[in-house]
């Protein structure tokens, strides 16, 4: 009885001692006048410069701005309504009627991703030379453009028609390898010029109508094409 007297005595001693250096603190600190706060942050100190050895705040390979979340697209949407859809003014007017109309050029000549890649490709201004080199540019503006180009080793900056945002993965050689036309995505491209024209929303829904009545996935899944058709509405399908 008389230890746990003591212990308990102890414990109570502790506390008061705290207590009063708390006190004391207290006070102590209370005399001083709070220090105002400032912020050291500097970029520089944590970035160092770039591969140019400038200050990363000026330095064009690592330049230091804001970023835009959602970036101004200048009038263009890249998928969507058809209707109001802007005819882009390209850099050279190339005519699809011309090429894979009267020339009958196969399309994967130009677009030579399409059946083995993700994307369709534009043709480096070399393939174009492939034909031009031979063909006389004398009162042709368009085609002195090209060989301008070309001399400078510069790419072609052509607009873009469709551009599916990052968050649908599109698969061209899933497609043509299964028997889809261009011309179901893009048009009928041999009779009319649709380099800056977008004939087709690319929408999910119209994707999805698609998926479901497109007779290939009957020809090519033959009895498992309901199995097929219900795995191409399933959303990992196109959402990855």
């Amino acid at each position: 009885m008389r230890s746990q007297i003591l212990a308990a005595l102890s414990i109570m001693a502790l506390i008061a001692t705290g207590l009063t250096l708390g006190l004391v603190g207290g006070e102590s600190h209370a005399d001083e006048p709070a220090a105002e706060e400032s912020s050291s942050f500097d970029i520089r100190d944590l970035i160092p410069a770039g591969p140019s050895g400038h200050d990363p705040s000026k330095d064009a390979l690592f330049p230091l701005q804001p970023y835009a979340l959602i970036p101004a697209l200048e009038g263009q949407v890249a998928y969507g309504e058809v209707e109001s859809a802007p005819d882009l003014e390209q850099p050279i007017a190339y005519s699809h009627k011309l090429h894979a109309g009267e020339l009958q050029i196969a399309c994967e000549y130009c677009h030579s991703g399409a059946r083995r890649s993700i994307h369709a490709g534009v043709p480096e201004t070399g393939t174009c030379m492939n034909c031009h080199k031979v063909i006389p540019t004398k009162d042709r503006p368009e085609l002195q453009k090209l060989v301008e180009y070309h001399s400078s080793g510069k790419p072609i900056p052509w607009k873009k028609v469709h551009d599916l945002p990052d968050f649908v993965y599109f698969s061209h050689k899933r497609h043509v390898r299964g028997g889809v036309k261009c011309q179901e995505c893009h048009g009928e491209i041999q009779d009319e010029m649709t380099v800056a024209k977008r004939v087709n929303t690319l929408q999910m829904g119209w994707c999805l109508d698609c998926h479901r009545d497109h007779p290939k996935v009957d020809e090519n899944y033959g009895a498992s094409a309901e199995l097929r058709r219900a795995e191409l509405k399933d959303c990992l399908t196109c959402h990855k």
